[in-house]
């Protein structure tokens, strides 16, 4: 198994972390935007993998910062399954869509200025996506609900823990099989506090 993290990683937005299982599957664990940053938008705009060749992508929950990419993710030739319980879909859902807004009027705003400045043909500044590409992307959402073992392949299966920090947050508990070992990694996506009003506590997950 090799494990790559290509966002949150001595940063705090843009989760985005690549496993190869048996040198062959390829699995997304979030797929977020990086935001706050002076880098954020050269960030947003690269991978560090390519799109199509992943096989699948397991959201932790809705936060534009673990989810905010997944509609470049789409429109640059992912194909695969995004797994997430119900409650991410639905918010995701909402969030993505306004975020799509916000990328083509900001896009729009630029372009207005440039058009006054360069007074002339100029490179227009693209969307990192749109509202079209959000409605793609949700077609591939497949949801399943916590403590439900859900099984990839032969080498991956996975559950959904509750994670307490917004509705429809996990921690993923991956069981992953290779040649004649077992492993279990666990992705703790982002954390709540107990004890507050509407959330559930965050359920503590097995030792991996």
């Amino acid at each position: 198994m090799k494990i790559k993290f290509c966002g949150a990683a001595q940063e705090v937005t843009g989760s985005a972390h690549h496993l190869l299982i048996n040198d062959s599957f390829s699995v997304l664990l979030d797929c977020g935007l990086f935001q706050g940053i002076d880098e954020a938008e050269a960030l947003n705009r690269k991978w560090g993998f390519e799109p199509k060749d992943l096989d699948c992508l397991i959201l932790s929950h809705a936060h534009i910062d673990h989810c905010g990419r997944i509609p470049k993710l789409v429109k640059e030739g992912f194909r695969g399954k995004i797994y997430c319980t119900p409650a991410t879909r639905s918010l995701a859902t909402i969030l993505l869509l306004d975020s799509a807004k916000i990328q083509e009027n900001d896009a729009e705003y630029e372009n207005k200025k440039l058009a006054k400045r360069k007074h002339g043909e100029f490179e227009k500044v693209q969307p990192l996506y749109t509202i079209s590409d959000v409605l793609k992307c949700l077609n591939l959402f497949i949801t399943i609900s916590y403590e439900t073992e859900f099984k990839i392949n032969n080498h991956l299966s996975f559950k959904f823990r509750d994670a307490g920090h917004i509705l429809g947050s996990a921690s993923v508990f991956l069981n992953i099989h290779e040649e004649d070992k077992n492993f279990s990694l666990v992705f703790s996506g982002d954390l709540g506090r107990p004890n507050r009003p509407i959330l559930r506590d965050p359920h503590p997950f097995r030792s991996c």
